[in-house]
């Protein structure tokens, strides 16, 4: 048995409190479905927004990797000078001094010991992703070599980090797979 305030309270107020609860709900309600429709609506149309931007960057990245690679990989036994050359339009950091150490102690001597020419294509090239300033592409190369002995067709696939340098694409890694 309480005071008759309190009867009075629950007398009242089970009739009142649920119009006023219902209607908190839904406005509740309808604030979380106007920001949930807000959301679904803005994400598409920001990743529209950058979606043109990341696709063009893409398509330099691809565009580099093929020229830079094929032009890399790419020498005549008998114009060694001018595919060392390449090193420096091509590559960049670390990767730079490793393959000009790699082409002087070991393509160099070789390909002049063999008269070897190679030609490189890329077949394929997809991207995988990036991370800061760095691309990484998957490339297919076919490589055919020609020497005094034959000519020889070796399909590579490769990783490579690709690296924006004063506004060009160069290599800053590259691993077979």
């Amino acid at each position: 048995m309480g005071t008759g305030d309190t009867e009075d309270r629950g007398a009242t107020g089970g009739a009142a409190h649920p119009a006023r609860s219902r209607r908190r709900m839904l406005v509740i309600g309808l604030t979380a479905v106007a920001a949930v429709l807000a959301v679904v609506a803005g994400v598409p149309g920001a990743m529209l927004a950058s979606g043109g931007a990341e696709e063009g960057t893409r398509a330099d990245v691809l565009a580099a990797t093929t020229t830079q690679l094929q032009t890399l990989l790419s020498y005549d036994g008998t114009k060694l000078d001018a595919a060392a050359r390449v090193v420096d339009e091509a590559t960049t950091g670390s990767f730079h001094d490793d393959y000009e150490r790699l082409f002087d102690e070991s393509v160099r001597p070789n390909a002049e010991r063999l008269k070897a020419r190679t030609l490189a294509r890329v077949v394929g090239a997809a991207w995988i992703g990036s991370e800061g300033g760095d691309a990484k592409v998957l490339a297919f190369v076919n490589r055919s070599t020609t020497t005094d002995q034959g000519e020889r067709v070796d399909t590579v696939a490769a990783t490579l980090t690709m690296r924006e340098v004063d506004g060009r694409w160069l290599i800053a890694g590259l691993d077979q797979a």
